[in-house]
């Protein structure tokens, strides 16, 4: 079960760049059996006119020229394993094809909705203090960044947060970059593949590995259907503890589920249905 699994998510992941191979292979070889074919056909009518001056000079029968359907009807085995080959061909660069889009989709579509929530945000504070000071607010606020920016991201690259993985119950040293760096790339590969494991998250986090959570994850079904978004948002909230630590909990708003690769919406419908 875990081996068929394991198949499932590489072939998803890595499918349209295996297709994108095997199109390519396949054109080169269907080239090379149409060269094949076409010598072996050659051959035939050379075996059939030979056959008919035969006929005319030693017999006295004399055949009619062949007609295009006779010789269709000659030549046509010839060039089966090169229709073969160029079919599987076809079939491979729009599979290809069909599974681009579909990533190309999802991360367009994670893109459009954080660009129409900041464009609903802005429209918002327009409304609420006018134009002119909602300019002045953008605009002061982007002087603000700028002169805080080179030390915010110092910070954020050097200094070590003590983290919380609530899932796996570890703790783990983090920087805030490193933090956003990981969010980033899980999303990234997300957009791409339509589903990402929890424990990918844990790699991008340097952290081991967890076999009994390798069935964990997201997927795009599920986000879409679940939570009408493709994006996961994953924070790092800061939390005192009695101690007196101060610890960041690691956490996605998605939460991962079970089987993610497997996600049905409609599955507890049918099972009471069943029931």
């Amino acid at each position: 079960m875990k081996l068929t699994k394991t198949c499932a998510r590489f072939l998803r992941k890595h499918g349209g760049t295996i297709l994108a191979v095997a199109a390519s292979v396949g054109v080169v070889a269907t080239a090379i059996e149409s060269g094949r074919a076409t010598t072996k056909a050659k051959h035939l009518l050379e075996v059939d006119e030979a056959l008919r001056k035969y006929n005319e000079d030693e017999q006295g029968i004399v055949e009619e020229p062949l007609t295009k359907k006779q010789i269709v009807l000659i030549c046509w085995k010839a060039y089966v394993p090169a229709a073969i080959l160029g079919g599987g061909t076809i079939a491979c660069i729009l599979g290809s094809n069909a599974l681009n889009k579909k990533q190309i989709a999802s991360l367009t579509a994670a893109y459009m909705a954080l660009g129409k929530t900041y464009q609903t945000y802005r429209a918002q504070v327009r409304q609420m203090v006018g134009d002119q000071q909602e300019n002045a607010i953008f605009e002061t606020t982007k002087s603000i960044e700028m002169t805080e920016k080179d030390r915010t991201v110092e910070n954020a690259a050097t200094e070590k947060l003590l983290c919380y993985e609530p899932i796996s119950k570890r703790y783990f040293h983090a920087t805030e970059a490193e933090l956003l760096t990981a969010f980033y790339e899980v999303n990234h590969d997300f957009a791409i593949n339509g589903y990402i494991a929890l424990n990918e998250l844990y790699g991008y986090l340097n952290l081991d590995f967890v076999p009994e959570l390798d069935d964990r994850g997201w997927s795009i079904d599920y986000l879409g259907e679940m939570w009408d978004n493709y994006w996961i948002d994953f924070n790092y909230q800061k939390q005192h503890t009695d101690d007196g630590l101060d610890v960041y909990y690691v956490t996605a708003f998605q939460e991962p589920i079970e089987d993610y690769l497997n996600f049905d919406p409609y599955k507890d419908y049918m099972e009471s249905k069943g029931d």
